[in-house]
């Protein structure tokens, strides 16, 4: 293995190329989780696989059981100066060398069969830009495992048209989480631009999507082929910052895709409306706000921020009056019980 920040090699024999390109970005992960990615990516058995580890200036020493390990096919970069999530991800896809790629967040992990299943569904499906495949989903708090789409809907494939119909959703259990397990075609990705931010924080992943079904259709294995972990606030995951920001990027990326001439062109075909796409948004992080209000109401910057946001959104909708009146003690007491009786079955609409 080869440590250090590595330059892709442009002129590379066609041959000479890897096949498929697995990146892992990470940044001080628990080893634990760290080894169990790595440690998937490299149960892949296929001889033409690159793994890609991208080391965003960790400082927790993670990545120093990397030097044991002896497998060709395992490379180390890293990036000249720590970066943003975002640019970390957009970084690393563009040392890919391979025909397909596809990235693996350092705390989720891949089945042994994961790269020969997905190879074959890209193989059926000439004219897909990318295939993703069902998850299980690891609560780590818990330790319940589910299956993250389960029966949504079987193994198929959608054009482009009919995919802008499930990723414009953004936030569902159709597409929450697609990456984990997705394998690209690397002209596509490049293509689409990559991992372009449209101004996001966190939700790169919702625009690369998008940008992808601009270069094709997309295909979908039903079988849960890849390992997703769910965080929570006992694990340092602040629930209402997450929803906060998670506001704001929707927002951008709504915006951005408003703004595009080729989606526009595939939503028109689609009947397909992105303004159904902001109302259904602007509904669920109303209900997100007011379940973080009830939940922690000390946080009075994230909620003003969050009032903001919803504001921006919901293109007025949501007025920041309108939404103060949830942080009132009288509204905050009747919506808990709501939350209470309620709550799961609005969650399960939406995810």
């Amino acid at each position: 293995m080869e440590a250090g920040t590595e330059e892709t090699n442009p002129d590379l024999d066609f041959e000479m190329r890897p096949l498929v390109s697995l990146i892992i970005p990470v940044f001080n992960q628990k080893e634990e989780y760290f080894r169990r990615s790595i440690e998937s990516a490299l149960a892949q058995a296929h001889p033409q696989l690159e793994i890609i580890v991208s080391d965003n200036h960790s400082t927790n020493g993670c990545t120093e059981f990397l030097s044991g390990i002896a497998d060709p096919r395992l490379r180390l970069i890293k990036p000249p100066c720590h970066l943003q999530l975002i640019q970390h991800f957009a970084f690393a896809g563009f040392h890919a060398n391979g025909q397909l790629l596809s990235f693996l967040p350092s705390d989720d992990w891949l089945e042994a069969n994961w790269l020969e299943m997905m190879l074959a569904v890209l193989e059926k499906h000439p004219d897909a830009a990318f295939a993703f495949c069902d998850l299980r989903k690891h609560v780590v708090e818990s330790g319940e495992v589910s299956r993250y789409r389960d029966d949504a809907y079987p193994s198929r494939y959608f054009t482009n048209a009919e995919a802008i119909r499930i990723f414009g959703k953004f936030i569902c259990r159709d597409t929450s989480a697609y990456m984990v397990g997705a394998l690209i075609r690397s002209g596509a990705y490049f293509k689409s631009g990559g991992f372009h931010d449209a101004g996001v924080r966190y939700a790169g992943d919702a625009c690369m999507g998008l940008g992808l079904i601009k270069y094709g259709g997309v295909a979908y294995e039903s079988r849960a082929l890849a390992n997703y972990t769910v965080w929570t606030a006992r694990q340092g995951k602040s629930d209402a910052q997450w929803s906060a920001m998670a506001c704001q990027d929707i927002a951008k990326v709504i915006s951005w895709a408003e703004n595009d001439i080729e989606l526009r062109a595939i939503a028109k075909d689609a009947r397909f409306s992105f303004l159904k796409s902001r109302i259904r948004m602007s509904v669920f992080f109303l209900l997100a706000y007011i379940k973080n209000v009830i939940d922690d109401r000390e946080n009075i910057r994230i909620h003003d921020d969050f009032q903001e946001t919803l504001k921006i959104l919901s293109r007025g909708w949501l007025p920041k009056w309108m939404t103060s009146i949830f942080r009132a003690a009288p509204v905050v007491s009747l919506t808990s019980f709501f939350k209470d009786q309620y709550g799961q079955k609005i969650k399960s609409r939406f995810l």
